[in-house]
Order: C-alpha cells, then sequence, then structure tokens
C-alpha cells in the first residue's frame, strides 16, 4: 500500500512539473510568434524602402543623365554623347543593379554584363575600356564590385560627365 502510495505521489509531482513546463515553454512559443511577426513586419519595410531607394535614385540618374544629354546635343559635344551612350544601359538598369548588388558581394560586374548584352554585345567590352581609360577613382569604385562601389561609381560617372561638359561650354564661351 505505502509502494503504492509512493508511486501515486512521485507520479502527481512528475505531472505536476511537466504541467508547469509545459507552460513555460507555450508563453515563450507566443513570445517567439510575435517576434517573428514583428521582425516580419520590419523586413517587409526594409525591403519595400530599399525598393523605393533603389528607383528613386534609377529616376535621379536618368534625369541627370537626360540633361547631360540634352546639353550635348545643344553643344553638339560627340565625344559627351559617346560616353552618355557608354553608360545608359548602366543607368537605365540602376535598380535591378542595385538589388542584385543587395544580395551580396560580387556580383556587380557580373548583372552589368547581363545589362550591358542586352542591349549590344560590344558594349560592356567599350564601357569597360572607358573605366579603364578614366579617373582612378572609377576602377576602385569598379573593382569593389559591390553596392558602395556601384552606387559611388554612378555618381562619379555622372559628376566626371557633368565637369566634362562644364568645362567644354567653359572652352566655348572663352573662344
Amino acid at each position: 500500500m505505502l509502494f503504492v502510495l509512493v508511486i501515486t505521489v512521485v507520479f502527481v509531482l512528475t505531472s505536476i512539473y511537466f504541467f508547469f513546463r509545459a507552460e513555460k515553454l507555450h508563453r515563450q512559443l507566443i513570445i517567439q510568434k510575435r517576434e517573428s511577426l514583428s521582425i516580419s513586419k520590419e523586413n517587409k519595410l526594409l525591403v519595400e524602402s530599399t525598393t523605393l531607394i533603389a528607383t528613386r535614385g534609377q529616376e535621379l540618374a536618368k534625369a541627370r543623365l537626360q540633361h547631360l544629354k540634352t546639353n550635348a546635343l545643344a553643344i553638339n559635344n560627340e565625344k559627351l554623347l559617346l560616353h552618355i551612350e557608354l553608360i545608359t544601359p548602366l543607368i537605365n538598369n540602376y535598380s535591378i543593379i542595385f538589388r542584385e548588388c543587395l544580395k551580396g558581394k560580387g556580383r556587380l560586374k557580373a548583372i552589368s554584363q547581363k545589362c550591358f548584352d542586352s542591349q549590344d554585345k560590344t558594349t560592356f567590352k567599350k564601357f569597360i575600356a572607358f573605366i579603364a581609360t578614366t579617373d582612378k577613382k572609377l576602377k576602385r569604385y569598379w573593382s569593389s564590385d559591390n553596392l558602395n562601389g556601384f552606387l559611388c561609381l554612378v555618381e562619379e560617372l555622372l559628376s566626371f560627365l557633368e565637369n566634362s561638359e562644364l568645362n567644354k561650354v567653359k572652352n566655348n564661351a572663352a573662344v
């Protein structure tokens, strides 16, 4: 009889222990689900923000490029027009390249080549030659092969062309 009573007490105590343990795990599970939903919402907001940034960056770069093209046509600068045509695929596919670069380092050159090749197979080689013959900063940004390098490359390319245009206008005004 004593043996049955001891087994019953052990069984009851074990049951009570597992009941409280299960309740604690259940609360932790509920907290983890809330955190997961919160993180999911934050992730969605970050993805939407990043997409918006990429789209706005592309719009701004396209506007600057169009302004450069208009001015180059106005002053009839063939060299500047050639450079503008070289970087046009990069600017037109800005958001695609931006999103691909977000995935990790080492994707800038591959996705850029795809974007250039969709226009013309030789354009990418001409673009690489253009980068190789220009400023060291452009080479460094291109060789970084990451998102930061891409953003700096686009900005530097547009600034380089704007400065080329400005210098051409000043030279024409001086003559």
